[in-house]
């Protein structure tokens, strides 16, 4: 009674964070303060949809369930194949243990269990490799997916910033030389 209980709860809360529209554990103030007067000619949809791009849990969320998902949506596609044949191969390797009847939980949380089984090594081999390969690429494709946008965002932005700033400091709204008299008490 007590797992159904707990078991329930985990699905309420994780139904209600797959229900919300965003759910943010950080902020993502560096596209929000570069603002264009206007779309620049010479950029494409690709470039505006990368600096409109952000990674929020929710992609997080999405990313946990399919392989790749960040690199495929900041147009990494080759990356985001990549990471969908590795951890399709992790998921196959825990396939390949519930077709021999093995327990991977059990493989995997209870080492000292002694199974008669001369396969119990490569049993084992299976299990952490497979774990390794669908956290590995679910973290790398996260934290990687998260670097290269900011990269190629700040690409972006050098790109088509204006060359010269008639304001050096950025809290500065007067011209930079100007001259006058400011009287301060």
């Amino acid at each position: 009674m007590r797992y159904v209980a707990l078991n329930m709860l985990v699905w309420l809360t994780l139904w209600a964070n797959l229900r919300a529209q965003d759910i943010d554990i950080y902020q993502h103030r560096p596209n929000a303060a570069f603002r264009f007067p206007a779309v620049p000619r010479q950029m494409d949809f690709r470039e505006f949809d990368l600096l409109s791009t952000h990674v929020r849990m929710q992609d997080i969320f999405a990313a946990s369930i399919v392989p790749g998902y960040i690199h495929f949506r900041i147009y990494e596609k080759r990356t985001g194949y990549w990471l969908l044949g590795l951890r399709g191969l992790g998921y196959a390797g825990l396939a390949y243990l519930s077709i021999r009847n093995k327990s991977w939980f059990n493989l995997m949380f209870n080492p000292l269990a002694r199974y008669t089984d001369r396969h119990y090594e490569t049993d084992i081999a299976v299990v952490y490799t497979s774990a390794a390969l669908i956290l590995g690429t679910f973290f790398y494709d996260w934290i990687h997916g998260r670097y290269l946008l900011q990269h190629k965002q700040a690409k972006i932005r050098f790109k088509y910033a204006p060359a010269l700033s008639v304001n050096p400091l950025p809290g500065n709204r007067r011209a930079a030389l100007t001259a006058g008299i400011m009287l301060q008490w």
